[in-house]
């Protein structure tokens, strides 16, 4: 078994070395966790008034699934901010250790504050260089902000500390995202199949990035097929984003309103990234109003918070539901100042190049 695991070592060193490296989107992904794998993938909470749990009773363990519950449909406004008042107070204490940091970490990168989260990795790392988790998010957020360096580095600190395939996961991610996206769709994609993982939340995450990763390539067809291993009943928001791109990609705008329509009107609150793509699929059927709506109001909202935190959401409604090239160059600047992935760049030229086509129509009328 030594010799086993000298050599996967050995091919996974040569693997990143010679693909250089990546972590998806997502606007919409988020980093996977991995824990055991007997973990359960989600649980749902009913919300209620009951008085907040005192700031010295509640364990990391208890703000860890509190967080986790976060990305699901209509709970991240609810958790983030709670998780983040009493991550604070314990970070108030000395003995913090690299759990504590790693967490506060989550809610800065949902908050965008990603500089800040940076911050507190390095301190999860430093009290523990072997944290997986902290090293999978300190990738994830370098890659958004366009820093491919970094996100190599991050990804190479986990050889000898995490599986050859959350590794090579890693590693073909940002390589994806630095101009080597078909050679590292195709590679995943048969690690994906000669390790096939066991733990349920490596295999959502891993699925994500290869449908992504299709998706960018313009094979759908091939997207759906990996998403079609995903329960959409207990996927997380992100997840469940990337499926209605890729159904719309096929102009399948229906099923995006039944599927994401159904499990959006199950909750209280919802999430603007679904509101979106519900906005876009109604809007391409032109049938009816009711999402478009909805999601303006969510825009209107928005805008006069100048709430930069949903700016990619606000340049694609003014992008493809309500048409104001001015509006769309406006937030996919401001899109562009925290996050420079390649959906985010190619979200400012599309909305550069409505603009201009906008002018040249006015001129020529």
């Amino acid at each position: 078994m030594q010799g086993v695991a000298t050599r996967i070592k050995r091919a996974t060193i040569t693997a990143l070395i010679f693909f250089g490296v990546v972590l998806t989107n997502t606007s919409v992904a988020n980093p996977y966790t991995p824990k055991s794998d007997d973990e359960v993938v989600a649980k749902w909470k009913v919300l209620n008034d009951s008085p907040n749990v005192k700031f010295d009773q509640i364990s990391l363990a208890q703000i860890s699934d509190f967080i986790e519950q976060g990305q699901y449909p209509g709970e991240a406004d609810y958790r983030y901010g709670r998780a983040k008042a009493w991550l604070q107070a314990k970070l108030n204490n000395a003995n913090s250790d690299e759990q504590t940091f790693y967490l506060y970490a989550r809610v800065l990168q949902h908050q965008h504050q990603f500089d800040e989260a940076i911050i507190a990795l390095q301190r999860s790392i430093s009290l523990d260089p072997t944290a997986v988790n902290s090293w999978l998010l300190k990738a994830n957020i370098h890659l958004v902000q366009g820093d491919i360096i970094s996100a190599r580095n991050a990804c190479l600190a986990l050889i000898g500390k995490a599986d050859i395939l959350l590794i090579s996961a890693c590693a073909l991610e940002v390589a994806a995202q630095n101009g080597k996206l078909a050679e590292s769709y195709q590679e995943l994609s048969r690690l994906h199949t000669l390790y096939s993982p066991t733990n349920e939340q490596e295999n959502q995450w891993i699925v994500q990035i290869l449908a992504d990763m299709a998706l960018r390539q313009g094979e759908a067809e091939e997207a759906l097929v990996h998403l079609q291993q995903i329960d959409l009943n207990i996927a997380p928001v992100s997840l469940l984003a990337l499926w209605a791109d890729v159904h719309m990609s096929l102009n399948k705008y229906d099923q995006v309103i039944d599927k994401i329509g159904s499990i959006v009107n199950l909750y209280p609150i919802k999430d603007d990234a679904l509101l979106l793509r519900l906005a876009k699929a109604e809007k391409r059927l032109g049938t009816s109003v009711e999402w478009q709506k909805s999601f303006a109001q969510r825009v209107e909202l928005r805008e006069q918070r100048q709430d930069s935190l949903h700016a990619s959401d606000l340049a694609q409604y003014y992008l493809y539901v309500d048409v104001q090239p001015k509006k769309a160059l406006y937030w996919a600047k401001l899109n562009w100042q925290v996050a420079k992935q390649i959906t985010d760049r190619t979200l400012l030229e599309q909305s550069r190049k409505l603009l201009t086509q906008s002018q040249q129509d006015k001129k020529t009328l």
